[in-house]
């Protein structure tokens, strides 16, 4: 038997129809960008050659040789990056000729595809990834792919994603002409569009580091003096936990040259933390500053907006209540700016910034969180709401 093409007429094209069941999805990869599913891929065609004789209605060839005698289309996908048949316990082919000489040529394969991602709106991304064949040698004089009419693409009601929710009403498939400098080729195309689930990097990734951000705040309530040990330790702590964090997190993703949704939270949890190291550097260096003469405005603003009557004073000094100056002592010159002294200072010691620095640590204990709880109102919803739209997912273009 000649089977170099389907029918006896090389002019008169072989219509194959495609169907495939989806066995098994598996996740997508962000760094390498493709993803693994296990699909039954059913072709079907005519061969008016191979109508059986007699009242037999189907034949089921299982010998290799003489399935290796029958012709076949030339099928392959335009985007895979590996493939593989199973052949346990035998060989998942399946080749059956109809009475009418209908064929139907089924074999369960294992794909890995390659997906153009966009993760500009990573972890709150939406993908659309696609699977195309066509013929790899014959034209579309030769073979012309269509869906099958009824149902394309299948998959079983209980199939999952890890990470991820497949959009069932926004699959799309799609037959097309590839065209090339050897020739045009008919092609089959089906996108398939996923939604990445947020539970897992928010249990992963936002809560850890919400949590390393709050306890770098709790050094807004150490003396800035006497805690120098305990502040230092804490802020380069944080610090280095949350970019041993943001590493693992880059870890899993190409590098890309734009801005991702997670390097915007990353970046923010930095400057954070960064900031509140660099805000201790900076009272250290205020509580320790000698005072040589009227303070200037931009001195006297932290104590005249966020100084308490009671000041957190004494505690650079080590004096306890039983040290207390008396509360009778000679009023201060109004005309002229007196910094209060820590209780208990020595009159001959030159007075310094301390209360000023304990100022800039309350002023601190609110702008660093108010700061965190506004991003986190602007980041969240945008984000969020970007996921959601549909508007963002017909814009994304992905290539075979």
């Amino acid at each position: 038997m000649d089977n170099s093409f389907a029918n006896w007429s090389p002019s008169e094209p072989t219509t194959v129809t495609v169907q495939m069941f989806i066995n098994s999805f598996g996740s997508l990869n962000a760094a390498n960008m493709d993803y693994n599913i296990d699909v039954f891929l059913r072709q079907r065609w005519n061969d008016h050659r191979l109508q059986l004789p007699g009242n037999r209605t189907r034949v089921t060839v299982l010998n290799p040789a003489v399935q290796a005698k029958i012709w076949k289309p030339d099928t392959y996908f335009n985007n895979v990056k590996d493939a593989s048949v199973h052949k346990v316990t035998m060989p998942n082919i399946l080749l059956r000729i109809e009475k009418n000489g209908d064929i139907l040529y089924s074999m369960r394969i294992t794909l890995k595809l390659s997906c153009n991602m966009r993760l500009h709106q990573f972890p709150f991304d939406a993908q659309s990834c696609s699977l195309t064949m066509s013929s790899y040698a014959n034209t579309d004089d030769v073979i012309i792919y269509e869906w099958d009419p009824e149902i394309p693409i299948d998959m079983p009601d209980e199939l999952e994603i890890a990470q991820f929710d497949l959009l069932e009403d926004r699959r799309v498939t799609e037959s097309d002409t590839q065209v090339y400098v050897t020739g045009n080729f008919s092609s089959l195309k089906v996108s398939f569009d996923l939604r990445r689930q947020n539970g897992y990097h928010v249990l992963q990734t936002y809560i850890p580091t919400i949590l390393i951000v709050v306890i770098s705040w709790v050094s807004f309530w150490l003396d800035p003096k006497n805690a120098v040990p305990g502040r230092v330790s804490l802020g380069v702590t944080t610090l280095l936990t949350l970019t041993t964090l943001a590493s693992g997190i880059r870890a899993q993703l190409p590098p890309v040259s734009y801005v991702k949704a997670i390097d915007v939270w990353i970046g923010m949890c930095m400057i954070m933390v960064f900031g509140a190291l660099l805000e201790f550097t900076f009272v250290n260096w205020l509580a320790n500053k000698k005072m040589t003469g009227e303070p200037s405005l931009a001195f006297r603003l932290p104590l005249a907006l966020f100084g308490s009557e009671e000041e957190e004073v004494g505690l650079d000094s080590g004096v306890g209540d039983s040290d207390k100056v008396d509360s009778e002592a000679a009023p201060a010159d109004t005309n002229s700016y007196q910094d209060p002294e820590p209780i208990g200072a020595d009159p001959k010691e030159p007075r310094n910034y301390y209360n000023h620095a304990m100022a800039v640590d309350r002023l601190c204990r609110g702008f660093f969180p108010g700061a965190f709880v506004i991003f986190n109102l602007i980041y969240w919803p945008y984000y969020l709401m970007r996921q959601h739209t549909p508007q963002m997912m017909d814009d994304t273009t992905f290539g075979a």
